[in-house]
């Protein structure tokens, strides 16, 4: 498997509140990504959501010699809570963290399996025979009236409150995490992006560039270039896995 990852401030913030993570060398998590995107007053964002992720990592590094593949969800579910007792100790440790808080979307490639564990409404995708597939759904203002009827899909992408969310890292002592299991094949090409990107480009936009046949590192200069030229509202973080 190839992986890249690319974090790009965008066009409108001041600073860069998400971090990422792609396994590589001699870490023993072998083919374990995450995004996160962070949120709170001055730097608390940027704290939050690498918080979240050395949380997470050492949930899971502890625990993972444990596990066998069929508990690769319940080890990254252990493993996002950890992220937020992480950051809701570090939110309470001081005034300048308070009621800081970041996403996180997590995946792990065994055995021709995807395991996606995630908080908040950055997201997952799957890209098979030039069709984007979404594997998450948001915890979002927006996604709960979507599951009401009350707006469609169109209508939430333009949405005043899009960009408020419902479920966060940090926030509080616990938190509900969802997961997937998805089957993998050679071939497919795995996206893990944070509202930045998704919130600029449409699932077709995306499908197109990742149609292209350039290298996987050009694929994500060109979605974050993409991004910038509608825009660039928030920071803009991705991962892209080609199994």
């Amino acid at each position: 498997m190839k992986a890249v990852g690319m974090s790009d401030i965008g066009k409108c913030r001041k600073n860069n509140e998400d971090a990422y993570y792609i396994s590589a060398g001699e870490d023993p998590a072998e083919n374990l990504y995450l995004v996160a995107d962070g949120m709170g007053g001055c730097n608390a964002g940027e704290i939050a959501s690498s918080c979240a992720i050395e949380g997470f990592l050492e949930h899971f590094w502890k625990e993972m010699k444990h596990a066998e593949n069929d508990d690769m969800l319940d080890l990254m579910t252990g493993a996002v809570a950890a992220a937020n007792r992480t950051v809701y100790e570090k939110s309470n440790s001081d005034r300048e963290f308070a009621e800081m808080g970041t996403t996180i979307v997590a995946a792990a490639v065994r055995e021709e399996k995807l395991y996606v564990a995630y908080v908040g409404d950055s997201r997952a995708y799957l890209f098979r025979k030039k069709e984007m597939q979404p594997l998450t759904t948001d915890h979002s203002y927006v996604m709960e009236l979507v599951k009401m009827g009350s707006i469609t899909k169109e209508e939430a992408a333009m949405h005043p409150k899009r960009n408020v969310i419902t479920r966060a890292i940090g926030i509080r002592d616990t938190v509900e995490t969802d997961t997937v299991i998805h089957p993998v094949q050679k071939g497919d090409i795995v996206l893990l992006c944070t509202d930045g990107l998704s919130g600029m480009l449409k699932d077709e936009e995306m499908a197109k560039i990742l149609s292209k046949r350039i290298a996987l590192d050009k694929k994500a200069a060109i979605l974050v270039e993409e991004a910038n030229r509608q825009g660039g509202h928030d920071n803009i973080s991705l991962i892209l896995v080609e199994i």
